[in-house]
């Protein structure tokens, strides 16, 4: 099976995600050597590829730019760290295992109507990292991506409004079904 070529943006996100800020002109750099080209005309096609990638994410508010008197910073926002975990979870070889280990991840959800943006990018990802929907404010998965959502709580600012209970008791009727719905992906 032929590996999926890493977007532009994707790239800059990967690179940004490990450090606070990284100079502008390291990321073209580094951009460059993952996407390995050889002629003159194919580095100058991505040196652009790469400047409009940074201004429509710098548009969208995934990445912030720094300037200083000697140079420009790139960082990453919360909204690039949210997006950077939605390529992630569609991506066809994400690192999260899909074996129960036994033990069920819940998260409680009350988000006021008042951060509508925060409700549905919380919906998405947990519908993209395959959480069941139980109730309106209860979700719940078999695949360890705890870790995942204490970051993103912690990105979100959503301190009180994000439960993660992780257990391996339950009761008999509502395993049964969850292993049923599971099962079927």
């Amino acid at each position: 099976m032929k590996k999926k070529k890493q977007s532009i943006q994707e790239i800059i996100l990967n690179a940004l995600i490990r450090k606070k800020a990284i100079r502008h002109s390291d990321i073209n750099d580094h951009v460059e050597l993952i996407q390995n080209t050889d002629s003159e005309e194919g580095n100058s096609k991505i040196k652009y590829a790469i400047n409009r990638a940074i201004k429509n994410m710098i548009n969208d508010e995934v990445i912030e730019s720094h300037e200083t008197e000697q140079s420009s910073f790139l960082s990453l926002t919360n909204t690039g760290r949210q997006k950077l975990r939605s390529i992630k979870l569609s991506s066809q070889n994400h690192l999260v295992t899909t074996q129960w280990d036994g033990y069920w991840r819940i998260v409680i959800v009350d988000i006021p109507d008042s951060r509508k943006k925060d409700q549905d990018a919380l919906r998405y990802i947990l519908k993209k990292a395959q959480f069941v929907q139980l109730k309106s404010s209860l979700w719940i998965s078999p695949y360890p991506l705890e870790h995942m959502l204490i970051n993103m709580k912690a990105d979100m600012g959503l301190h009180e409004e994000l439960i993660i209970l992780v257990s391996d008791k339950i009761d008999t009727e509502t395993e049964n079904l969850l292993q049923s719905k599971f099962m079927e992906k």
